[in-house]
């Protein structure tokens, strides 16, 4: 399943878009983080759906002056910097991160939602995020 960052400003922020956009166009969307200021908003989200849904949804979105970004890796671990402390693990409030049967880390980017606690916890910064793809 993809997942997008919508960014948006303050000629917008107020106006109900994730609900107009799933009324309109009848297709689900799973808010998993948001942050919204009184002049910008951001947010990630999912798309229920197959591609066309997505195109569907993401097109509503554009029209409605949104920005839309496709998330690929979300985060992403550099193996040569990390030594497998565990310091991310406790932080992640999904469970996104854990250990393998050899102790080694491992990142699930579907429970990812990218709040960056991971990244900020990491003392030898191996962790990032990557792979933003304007679509």
């Amino acid at each position: 399943m993809n997942k997008y960052i919508l960014r948006y400003s303050s000629d917008i922020v107020d106006s109900p878009i994730i609900a107009t956009t799933v009324l309109e166009t009848g297709i689900l969307i799973n808010i998993l983080r948001a942050k919204v200021d009184y002049d910008e908003a951001e947010l990630i989200i999912t798309i229920l759906g197959d591609d066309e849904d997505q195109k569907m949804v993401i097109e509503s979105l554009r029209r409605k002056g949104v920005e839309v970004i496709r998330l690929g890796e979300n985060i992403v671990n550099d193996d040569t910097r990390c030594v497998d402390c565990g310091a991310c693990i406790a932080l992640c409030p999904t469970n996104a991160l854990s250990f393998n049967e050899e102790w080694k880390l491992v990142v699930d980017g579907e429970k990812c939602i990218i709040c960056g606690a991971c990244i900020r916890a990491c003392p030898r910064r191996s962790l990032s995020l990557q792979d933003l793809q304007e679509i």
